[in-house]
């Protein structure tokens, strides 16, 4: 039953947009995937502007720091799904809504292409880079469109994605994550990224899965053998990992004399009972800092790091061998802000607060409450013209691109708006379908490596198999050797020269969890860089080709941008200073 409230602001809405597009609106079916800071906003906007058929997906669940930014949490929801909460909050503002709530990852086979066809559009609200990418794929390969959308800080960006009519999410080069060798991680750090790094990994050796590609893995057998003992003492564990880590290990290190110069001094090894000796006192500076913005003594350090091993021995025993680092588990980042700080002492480096600290493990840049109201109005506003535009070619449309710039002296406007850019020929998943990859050896390069590394970490494949001349070489189901694997014919550990490929050799790469498809052009470069390239391959075109490609044609877009809107002022100067266009 549609209460009086409810009824005034439909009716309030239907004066405004009119009833054709009010009655679109009631009608259509929309798939929101995240339930955060943009979704929390988004959700709430949508149901107050008469939507009444959405779902909602989000894995997460509320922590006591989303609730300065995400409004429809409260104290009491933390712990439960997002996805959850926040359907539960917005059926109050439409409670004859029909919203259904699905907390999981939107990568899950049960959110795959027959899911995406059921909606009309599908609308982003995420701060994931791997998940953007999925749905985008998705979106594509369900012919459905696709309002994307982001915040960082005080900016941010809406843009409409359909197949065919505009560029898709992949159609620029992102920035790749910073990779670190493998030697600057283990044994010669020089910034403190480099130790949380470390810490992080160390973390993830301690208390996760078995993973032969954890850049500490030669000391898995060391810290392996505290899980062996169901009855250790959480608090003497943590002395021991204390004791293996910052004292023997670093001793072992300062002895390979190759690694030290009168510029690079040898480590410096710290015992349990020398930290605890270092108790600094604060300085005047400190005064006004909350405590996770000043940075610990090094007896703080080593006793944090001890007792957060002896919390994961003690509350979280049950999930040693299941963990992974989370930035948002307090547990976890205590044991990498210690970590890592006891390591920076061992190698000299400034130490970090825990607001530092957590800053640079998680990527953070702080959010804003603000720019994602903005952003979740502006998603309706696109949407509404995306809706008018069913069935129609795109370029018939109002919508638009919209940036959110703030502070933006030069122009002083905060919203932006561009036109949509047609697809890029040479996307490799809207256009050319075709990926170009240098490796440093094909006799090296292992077929799962290249899966994981290269097919899934950058180009963002889900679970990628891989054929050559028309066989199965890889297949997502049995990624590491064994007779299962055996059976099918199948050799993980193979290289690629064992498959019998060469350089100039195609690859064709099938994900049909994301109906998505492209070939793959190999071709051996021995001379490639081993301090930009760790992994022994490099990306030479479409998406994940390298930051200088992204800073590139991102710049490009901007100069693009400021030229149309210079056209733009021009020819607003001529028209009656009065008049608003409102559907900008």
């Amino acid at each position: 039953m549609v209460s009086e409230v409810t009824a005034a602001g439909d009716a309030a809405v239907k004066a405004v947009l009119g009833e054709e597009r009010f009655a679109t609106v009631q009608n259509s079916k929309l798939l929101v995937v995240g339930a955060g800071g943009i979704g929390c906003e988004l959700l709430k906007n949508l149901v107050l502007t008469g939507f009444r058929n959405i779902e909602v997906v989000d894995l997460d669940t509320i922590d006591v720091s989303n609730l300065n930014r995400q409004f429809l949490f409260r104290r009491i929801h933390v712990d439960r799904p997002k996805s959850v909460v926040a359907a539960e909050a917005v059926r109050q503002f439409r409670p004859e809504a029909e919203i259904i709530s699905h907390h999981g990852n939107v990568k899950d086979a049960e959110f795959g292409l027959e899911f995406i066809a059921k909606f009309d559009v599908v609308v982003n609200a995420l701060d994931n880079l791997e998940a953007r990418r999925h749905v985008n794929r998705l979106c594509l390969a369900a012919e459905k469109p696709l309002l994307e959308a982001g915040s960082t800080g005080h900016l941010g960006q809406v843009t409409v994605i359909r197949k065919g009519d505009t560029e898709c999410f992949e159609c620029q080069a992102k920035p790749s994550q910073k990779v670190y060798p493998y030697c600057t991680i283990r044994s010669t750090p020089e910034k403190p990224v480099h130790c949380l790094t470390w810490a992080k990994n160390l973390f993830d050796l301690c208390f996760g899965p078995e993973d032969e590609s954890n850049l500490l893995a030669d000391l898995a057998a060391d810290m392996r053998k505290f899980q062996a003992q169901e009855s250790v003492d959480g608090e003497d564990a943590g002395k021991r990992i204390f004791a293996h880590l910052f004292e023997e290990d670093i001793r072992k290190q300062a002895e390979l004399e190759d690694l030290w110069s009168d510029q690079r001094p040898p480590p410096g090894p710290l015992s349990y009972e020398e930290a605890l000796k270092k108790n600094e006192c604060p300085t005047d500076a400190d005064k006004d800092k909350l405590e996770t913005q000043k940075v610990p003594s090094v007896a703080g350090d080593a006793k944090g790091f001890v007792a957060s091993v002896a919390k994961m021995y003690g509350e979280r025993r049950d999930l040693i061998g299941q963990s992974s680092f989370s930035k948002d588990d307090p547990i976890a980042m205590d044991f990498v802000h210690c970590a890592a700080n006891l390591r920076m002492q061992n190698y000299r480096i400034p130490r970090l607060s825990r607001w530092d600290a957590q800053s640079i493990a998680g990527s953070i840049i702080p959010a804003v409450a603000s720019t994602n109201a903005i952003v979740a109005g502006l998603e309706v506003v696109q949407l509404l013209h995306v809706l008018q535009s069913l069935g129609k070619p795109m370029k018939e449309s109002r919508a638009r691109t919209v940036w959110v710039r703030f502070p933006e002296p030069s122009r002083k406007k905060i919203l932006q708006p561009s036109s949509l850019h047609s697809p890029n020929p040479d996307c490799f998943v809207c256009g050319s379908r075709t990926a170009r990859v240098a490796l440093r050896s094909l006799e090296d390069c292992k077929i799962a490596a290249l899966a994981k590394g290269c097919i899934q970490g950058q180009l963002g494949a889900h679970k990628p198999a891989l054929y050559a001349n028309g066989s199965c070489i890889f297949d997502p189901e049995y990624p590491e050797p064994g007779p299962e694997a055996e059976e099918e014919g199948l050799h993980p550990d193979w290289s690629l020269a064992q498959w019998g490929l060469s350089s100039g050799s195609l690859l064709q790469v099938e994900d049909e969890g994301q109906g998505w498809s492209i070939n793959l052009a190999i071709r051996e470069e021995p001379d490639l860089d081993e301090q930009p390239f760790p992994g022994g391959f490099k990306v030479e075109a479409g998406a994940g080709a390298g930051e200088e490609a992204a800073k590139d044609l991102a710049e490009k877009k901007r100069k693009a941008e400021a030229d149309a809107q210079e056209a733009s002022a021009a020819k607003k100067a001529a028209l009656d200073a009065n008049t608003v266009a409102l559907d900008d």
